[in-house]
């Protein structure tokens, strides 16, 4: 089984590049993160700001999807700036530091419509001020960006050939129609009709 074409691992060192042509690595630290960050792990990424986390969320399938898969990766990026002087400096930067105001323009305006070659295009779907839950640091603001990549994906790019490379994937069927009602494991060998 071939995972180099995956989407979500295809999609995610694009995505870091297009970062990257306004968040130089010199300043901006840029990550892969989960979608919800536990105190001790915010603690952790506070202290890299101005901090980008980039999450994955999930993939929402167009339900016209034939055989291959046409749908929406759905990504969020979680950017932190900490006040290096005044406390307005949080959204409106200073000499040090770019300001939140700024990173949620600049993000908007890199994701927005973006070609992700070989991928698909990429779409802004909100953007909102969050508050982390324990945190009491004034100093300290985050803001969430959701956007989603349009994609296709189809299960020949993983090129699966054997009966091993099928095996691999371990998959277990469910078949509701059992006589007690509820789902039983069905056989792991599927004889199509031909």
């Amino acid at each position: 089984m071939d995972l180099a074409l995956a989407p979500i691992r295809t999609i995610e060192p694009a995505i870091k590049a297009r970062l990257r042509l306004a968040f130089p690595s010199k300043v901006f630290q840029i990550e892969r993160i989960p979608p919800v960050l536990t105190i001790e792990e915010f603690k952790r990424v506070v202290r890299l700001t101005p901090f980008i986390g980039l999450a994955w969320l999930g993939i929402k399938p167009d339900p016209a999807s034939g055989r291959q898969l046409a749908a929406a990766m759905r990504w969020r990026l979680v950017m932190i700036v900490k006040a290096s002087s005044s406390l307005e400096a949080r959204f409106k930067g200073d000499t040090r530091d770019i300001g939140m105001d700024a990173m949620i323009d600049v993000a908007v305006a890199l994701l927005q419509g973006a070609v992700f070659d070989g991928i698909g295009a990429s779409a802004v779907t909100g953007a909102e001020a969050v508050f982390v839950d324990g945190w009491a640091d004034e100093a300290t603001v985050v803001a969430n960006l959701d956007f989603e990549v349009r994609y296709q994906f189809s299960l020949a790019a993983l090129q699966l050939k054997t009966i091993d490379d099928f095996k691999s994937l371990h998959v277990t069927w469910l078949n509701a129609d059992s006589p007690e009602g509820g789902a039983v494991d069905a056989p792991q060998t599927v004889q199509p009709n031909l």
